[in-house]
């Protein structure tokens, strides 16, 4: 989606956490955009991670509907602003506010907290007897190679009602470099609780290590 030039955005107000709260149970999307291994450190049950370091923009065109009530997680006050400028850029223009990370404060409030388990490539071989791998790279780049016996669910078409993973069974997303398997993890995990990790370093980890890539037939 094509952004449109705007100037800055006003103030954004900050959000307390009892009102992180509340909005919440209103409704509202709790979209945080930390840095993937933040993210999935700790982060409020329900929310949507993309990552500023990405192409945050684009998917939040896609994943966003642009009626929907945000409340931005951000690192600081210039990357929230960064952010809703960002959004409003793609036409995501109901942006309430922003709230910073803290969990003392979000426990207190009575926000469900949860993580993400973080893997590379380095530390997986070997353990992956079970696991499932799922590619959320595009088509177009699963077919030039991907990693022995994943299954291909681009972020892109990501619907989490169909069944390409067994949400019984551990499941491990990559992508290039961890930025769409963080987002489709926050996905998965918000709509149907699957039990998901994130392969942070992905295709360009399994590469630099020299093991192969499987190639599908055409």
């Amino acid at each position: 989606m094509t952004e449109h030039p705007l100037q800055d955005s006003a103030a954004l107000p900050l959000i307390t956490a009892a009102q992180l709260a509340a909005e919440l149970r209103g409704g509202a999307l709790i979209l945080d955009t930390r840095p993937a291994e933040q993210f999935a450190r700790l982060h409020i049950r329900g929310s949507i991670q993309i990552s500023l370091m990405g192409h945050f923009a684009s998917w939040a065109a896609v994943i966003i509907h642009r009626a929907e009530r945000v409340v931005l997680i951000a690192e600081d006050y210039n990357s929230a602003r960064e952010a809703h400028n960002r959004l409003e850029r793609v036409r995501v223009e109901q942006v309430i506010g922003y709230s910073l990370a803290d969990p003392d404060e979000w426990r207190r409030a009575g926000l469900e907290l949860g993580s993400i388990s973080v893997e590379r490539c380095q530390e997986i071989l070997g353990a992956l007897q079970g696991v499932q791998l799922i590619d959320v790279r595009s088509r177009a780049e699963w077919l030039k190679g991907h990693l022995p016996g994943a299954v291909s669910m681009p972020l892109l078409d990501l619907n989490p009602r169909e069944r390409v993973i067994d949400p019984s069974r551990p499941s491990l997303l990559y992508c290039h470099e961890g930025f769409r398997a963080t987002t489709a993890a926050s996905i998965l995990l918000r709509e149907i609780g699957a039990e998901v990790g994130i392969l942070i370093d992905g295709i360009e980890g399994w590469s630099a290590l020299g093991l192969p890539l499987e190639v599908p037939d055409h």
